[in-house]
């Protein structure tokens, strides 16, 4: 008797092995490009944020000091060296080429970006507008065209740059280093939802609260790496981390966070406890929402008892 089968699906990794060294060599150069190199870069631009040189030249606080618009700034140029370092091992070190960073297939459908931009958008922003409107005593309006103008302006330029390092990193080379010996998708989302959250847990925010911050940090980087590890693409994910971060950042801020609280709206420090409880009803919504257009793995015909072929 002969019945169809699924055959297994696809690791989520580079298309050739690498040894194990490259990749302990590359995230060290990528760690240091971040940590270093980003801190070095910041130092730099130091001057182009608006604080007064009086402050530089007397040793005062200087992030204290400076504009929301130059805060921003130099908080986020500071990924540069990250992105870059990523793109650079990735190429270099492993010896992959770029196409299979961004997608394990090779093929990158943008469309598919804005399909996870757009369902989180909705998902996790659409409460929030709603609380607007149903809570207004809980939101202040904070727009000013002298502050408001340039960190929107910032914020729309740099925000993708931060939010596609972390994807190329955290959903990119740690799960294609997982991958190659790791098939389970429930493992590898476990695994990077742990990974993601731990540097998150430094941000003001997670001060109060770390195990709620961490449970908070942790849904997100769940549901990124499953939706990474079944298209085995970073598309819905890019989209995503992406559409959160612009939200939060220009939209609906709230005090006490890792930015400065300059967005359209502002609302009192972040709650854990009902933020981690829309997030455990969003995850699963957002992976099952986001499945159009996810690679499809043939079916074949296998006799009873006999075993299916993966090649």
């Amino acid at each position: 008797m002969v019945s169809p089968q699924r055959i297994k699906r696809p690791r989520f990794t580079t298309p050739q092995p690498v040894k194990g060294w490259r990749w302990i060599v590359g995230t060290i150069i990528i760690l240091l490009l971040w940590l270093v190199g980003g801190s070095l870069l910041g130092l730099i631009l130091l001057p182009y944020t608006g604080v007064s040189p009086s402050v530089l030249l007397d040793g005062g606080d200087i992030l204290s000091a400076m504009p929301a618009w130059g805060y921003l700034f130099f908080a986020l140029i500071t990924f540069v060296p990250f992105f870059v370092g990523t793109l650079v091992s990735y190429r270099w070190i492993l010896g992959i080429k770029l196409r299979f960073l961004f997608s394990s297939s090779g093929e990158f459908r943008w469309w598919r970006v804005g399909l996870g931009f757009w369902f989180w958008l909705i998902l996790v922003g659409g409460p929030v507008v709603v609380g607007i409107f149903t809570q207004p005593e809980a939101y202040r309006f904070n727009f000013s065209p002298e502050t408001t103008l340039p960190f929107l302006i910032i914020g729309v330029l740099l925000l993708p740059l931060q939010t596609t390092s972390e994807e190329l990193f955290f959903r990119g080379w740690v799960l294609q280093w997982l991958g190659g010996g790791i098939r389970s998708i429930w493992l590898l989302s476990l695994m990077s939802g742990v990974v993601f959250s731990l540097p998150h847990l430094l941000n003001p925010e997670a001060a109060g609260d770390v195990w709620g911050a961490f449970f908070g940090y942790f849904t997100v980087g769940f549901a990124l790496a499953w939706v990474s590890v079944r298209d085995r693409s970073l598309e819905v994910a890019m989209g995503a981390h992406m559409s959160n971060n612009l939200f939060a950042a220009l939209v609906v801020g709230y005090e006490g966070g890792a930015l400065p609280a300059e967005a359209l709206f502002v609302t009192q420090p972040i709650e854990w406890g009902s933020s981690n409880l829309l997030g455990a009803l969003v995850v699963p919504l957002f992976i099952f929402l986001t499945r159009p257009g996810r690679p499809k793995f043939p079916r074949q015909q296998v006799a009873q008892g006999e075993a299916p072929s993966v090649g």
